[in-house]
């Protein structure tokens, strides 16, 4: 949701959860999201929440800046990776990442499998990307975006990045690169 608000130039002002301290399942935060998972975006009266989701609504919402393009095979396109990414990736890569923080521990077998589903989505990213600088037409796009929290911290997650990975790297690179990005680390 920050780097879409960030890439659209939406002034936004956060409201900032502590998750350690467990306000996520606090009963005010679940009448915001029943999942009681961040983002939670209020706009005028109006609660959203998924990050896809909120992406999704930001691009209707403030055309502007577009990050999706205007066909609807292009759109269908950007869907398509945003719900790989959702059901594929962010699943083991967040799971990596609570672990290694420390807010939750997984078992070994399941940690490594974890690791297995990252690498396999890496795999097809790598593929995909060859001869491109972005998931869909060359442009950044909202699929990006899904992707981007996670990929530029592979290092971090314990998932190292395939040396021969060269097209996913660069394209993380150029991720990175992006003043919208910046900072994803916190």
């Amino acid at each position: 949701m920050r780097i879409a608000l960030s890439e659209k130039h939406i002034p936004w002002e956060p409201l900032y959860v502590n998750l350690r301290a467990n306000e996520h399942k606090a009963p005010e935060f679940l009448a915001l999201n029943p999942y009681g998972k961040v983002p939670v975006l209020l706009d005028e009266g109006a609660i959203i929440y998924e990050s896809t989701v909120v992406n999704e609504y930001l691009e209707d919402r403030f055309p502007d800046h577009p990050l999706m393009p205007r066909d609807p095979l292009g759109r269908a396109e950007v869907r398509l990776w945003e719900d790989y990414g959702d059901n594929a990736f962010l699943g083991p890569a967040e799971g990596i990442f609570i672990h290694d923080k420390g807010w939750r521990t997984f078992e070994p077998e399941r940690l490594q499998q974890m690791r297995q589903q990252v690498q396999d989505v890496l795999t097809r990213l790598e593929k995909h990307l060859a001869g491109k600088k972005f998931l869909v037409r060359d442009t950044f796009t909202l699929a990006d975006i899904c992707f981007a929290p996670r990929t530029t911290m592979l290092d971090q997650l314990g998932t190292p990045l395939n040396p021969a990975y060269t097209n996913v790297r660069a394209w993380i690179e150029r991720i990175k690169e992006r003043e919208s990005t910046q900072g994803l680390e916190t």
